[in-house]
């Protein structure tokens, strides 16, 4: 459902999940939805109230009366969607569709909650001769204006090289943090009537871990090896693992296992660790493994933010390269993050090997922002829209992976970045260097005597 959510509307939701625990609710209601949105005072809707004199403070203290009543008497640390919640997310998607909007921004949500019937803060308002009906026709007129268009990244079109073989990605597992999951999940085919790998086997075989972190904090969703193996003996079909043809790992095995490298790989980890299958089944939104989470109403958001929280406080060069490319995608209205991007993303990092090198041949942040933008332009019609990495900017994170495990790293860093990037000559990236008189060569020698320099 929330896969077309922009992130400052998913930073919506995540906000209302904060308000319903600290009332100490177990359901996520309208009201908590619609409190988040007045809380962002960068909002147009927050805008849009001042320039009606609407009282901001006097709705939210009306929401606060309504959210009182239903204070709960224990504090709950878990929250899940209430029904009324479901409803207005519905309504929220009915509601672009009809607008011809290609993502969920919180100004859909806010139509979405004063279109829900059932909505007691509509009477209150009404009572104070606020008329939301005008706001919300204005809001209408906003989005129905300003319809979004598909921005073409340079490398957009650019196709995905075929995955790794079956062998290539079981040499991968074979040499992470994750290779004894697999070994027991290969094992569960020995006792099935599977010789296919699946989500399951897969899931099954992190929940047996029982002294892991991970394992702990799936356990306070409410996936502990018990209640998935209960649920996996009602399923009477693996119908759910498959799509096309059949492959050592069943397509959704595999396309979790994909996403859980491209997450490795954006993180500049050397190493695929349970943490990352979990989010590689979160974000397929697929499979066995995942319609079991469902079925146990895993909040998928809380669970994805719980364990990423440990990874994200790791001191890496790459996960902060990454943070600033999306940044900076951001501030120029761009929804891709090219070649380009992780290239400025180094420059702006400004303490690595290879941003003193880059610094070293001339290269500032000024003018490197400048060529950049006169390459893939400027839209400021995309700065709410999902961010997503260019099939070049993958490739170039693929390679970066495998200079790292090349030279047994941990972690992958910018050096190994750049030099990836200059193993792309057709990027983007390599074009703004060109612009700004730099060339692969320069760049290869200025890490290599960096190197040098500090193994000495």
């Amino acid at each position: 459902m929330f896969e077309k959510f922009t992130e400052k509307a998913i930073d919506i939701v995540k906000s209302a999940q904060i308000y319903a625990i600290k009332h100490n609710h177990e359901k996520i209601y309208p009201e908590h939805l619609l409190l988040a949105l007045l809380n962002d005072n960068t909002s147009i809707i927050v805008k849009t109230f001042s320039i009606y004199k609407i009282e901001i403070n006097e709705i939210k203290k009306e929401i606060e009366k309504i959210l009182n009543v239903k204070v709960g008497s224990k504090p709950v640390e878990f929250v899940s969607f209430s029904e009324s919640s479901r409803d207005v997310f519905i309504r929220t998607l009915d509601i672009a569709r009809i607008l011809g909007n290609l993502y969920i921004k919180p100004e859909h949500l806010f139509l979405a909650i004063w279109d829900y019937p059932k909505l007691e803060l509509t009477d209150v308002l009404k009572e104070k001769g606020i008329d939301i009906d005008k706001i919300k026709t204005m809001f209408y007129n906003i989005l129905s204006a300003n319809k979004q268009k598909k921005v073409k990244h340079p490398e957009s079109i650019e196709k995905r090289r075929r995955m790794d073989t079956n062998e290539s990605i079981f040499s991968l597992i074979e040499r992470s943090d994750s290779s004894k999951i697999f070994d027991r999940a290969i094992a569960k085919l020995s006792t099935s009537n599977y010789e296919i790998l699946g989500t399951e086997q897969i899931m099954q075989s992190i929940l047996e871990d029982e002294n892991s972190e991970l394992v702990k904090t799936l356990e306070g969703f409410g996936v502990t090896s018990q209640t998935f193996s209960e649920k996996l003996k009602e399923l009477s079909s693996r119908k759910a693992e498959f799509e096309d043809k059949q492959i050592i790992f069943t397509p959704n095995a595999l396309k979790t296992i994909m996403n859980a490298i491209d997450i490795v790989r954006e993180e500049g980890n050397a190493s695929i660790l349970p943490e990352h299958i979990i989010l590689g089944i979160l974000k397929s939104k697929k499979g066995i493994a995942y319609n079991i989470l469902k079925e146990l109403n895993v909040n998928e958001f809380l669970l994805e933010e719980k364990i990423m929280q440990p990874i994200e406080k790791q001191v890496n060069e790459t996960l902060y390269i990454m943070r600033l490319a999306k940044q900076e995608a951001r501030r120029i209205g761009n929804n891709t993050v090219g070649s380009e991007l992780i290239l400025l993303g180094i420059v702006l990092e400004a303490n690595s090997i290879a941003a003193g090198v880059l610094r070293d041949l001339g290269v500032i942040v000024k003018d490197a922002r400048e060529v950049i933008e006169e390459l893939i332009g400027v839209n400021e019609d995309y700065t709410t829209s999902e961010i997503t990495f260019s099939q070049r900017a993958k490739l170039i994170l693929e390679d970066a992976w495998n200079i790292a495990k090349s030279q047994n790293k941990t972690k992958t860093t910018a050096d190994d970045l750049l030099i990836a990037i200059c193993n792309q000559p057709d990027s983007v990236a390599m074009k703004a260097l060109s612009r700004l008189g730099v060339d692969a060569l320069e760049i290869r020698q200025g890490i290599k005597n960096r190197l040098e320099h500090f193994t000495i």
